[in-house]
């Protein structure tokens, strides 16, 4: 796992000075104006972007980073989803985004945690899901060294206009369209991200001394019913944030001769979209719906071109 982070850390830096690349002309927006990337992730090419460096609020995409760490975790201990974890007291602090209405004391799964931390705007299952795992970093502040390994992440991938406050988007952290993009770039890199967020409906179970009681969590993401293999990534809304997106899709892999040894290969398609500060729910779907057609679309129009791996433009991800 560490061999694969430090690949893709060393080509992530690739891809930021790109990202970088792409805005600069744009003046400074007010708060009242989106910021956005769309690029295609197995290339790293940029297809659109605008105010991507433009640092704002990001409400619940922190709970992205979040459960990116977790499932870091899960991997390099071998710690299995269906995993038992306990409810602290830290995670119940903000109510009116605690909505499995957790009670401390109570226990879910690892699994159900991230569903609902990541499906919907859940501030007590990520804190939940981080504590369980920063337990095994720091007995005495297992939430501080969650957090501390956030923003070592952040670093690693060249996020340099991030730093995470807390372990969920309750608590308010500032990123940009650029930084979102390359923890998105990232979190595709983890197999079970997709396998949750790509869950249109999932039931999560809450076991307490009174019994268990279930819960049904439809997922926030409303262009995953309606746009064709839409599978993640998360949807969030807040006051301080507005309506922000990071959606992602993917078309069957292409066959391609690379330029740099003239040998047939295969080669993935797969968008990602980010958008930042939208002004409204149905603003942000029929814009991520028309950023997906037409990246498809500036894609196939560019597909042809013999760079398709110059590395001094682009990232290929590590398998």
């Amino acid at each position: 796992m560490k061999r694969i982070l430090k690949s893709f850390c060393l080509l992530a830096a690739v891809a930021g000075s790109v990202l970088l690349n792409a805005c600069t002309g744009y003046v400074t927006p007010d708060q009242t104006t989106p910021s956005y990337v769309a690029l295609e992730v197995h290339s790293g090419r940029i297809l659109y972007s605008s105010n991507a460096n433009e640092r704002r609020p990001i409400g619940m995409l922190s709970n992205l980073a979040t459960a990116t760490v977790v499932l870091d975790w899960v991997r390099a201990h071998n710690v299995d989803l269906n995993r038992m974890i306990t409810v602290p007291e830290e995670a119940v602090r903000w109510q009116r985004t605690n909505l499995l209405k957790l009670r401390p004391g109570e226990k879910l799964s690892l699994r159900d945690a991230l569903y609902s931390a990541l499906l919907w705007d859940d501030s007590a299952c990520a804190t939940t899901a981080a504590i369980a795992c920063g337990q095994v970093l720091s007995e005495s502040d297992p939430e501080g060294a969650f957090i501390s390994e956030m923003n070592k992440l952040a670093l690693r991938l060249g996020m340099t206009s991030t730093r995470f406050k807390g372990t969920n988007g309750a608590v308010i952290t500032q990123s940009t369209a650029r930084d979102m993009a390359l923890l998105g770039m990232y979190a595709l890199t983890k197999p079970d991200m997709l396998a949750i967020t790509s869950q249109r409906f999932v039931t999560a179970n809450i076991y307490s001394p009174m019994g268990v009681r279930t819960v049904s969590i439809r997922n926030n993401n409303r262009l995953l019913p309606t746009a064709d293999n839409v599978d993640g990534l998360k949807v969030a809304s807040s006051r301080s944030a507005g309506c922000c997106l990071m959606v992602t899709t993917s078309r069957a892999s292409v066959k391609r001769t690379n330029p740099v040894n003239g040998q047939p290969g295969t080669y993935g398609q797969r968008l990602l979209v980010v958008m930042l500060g939208m002004p409204n729910s149905s603003t942000r779907y029929k814009t991520a719906a028309k950023f997906l057609a037409n990246g498809w679309d500036a894609w196939d129009a560019w597909l042809p071109s013999n760079d398709y791996q110059d590395h001094s433009k682009f990232i290929i991800l590590p398998n």
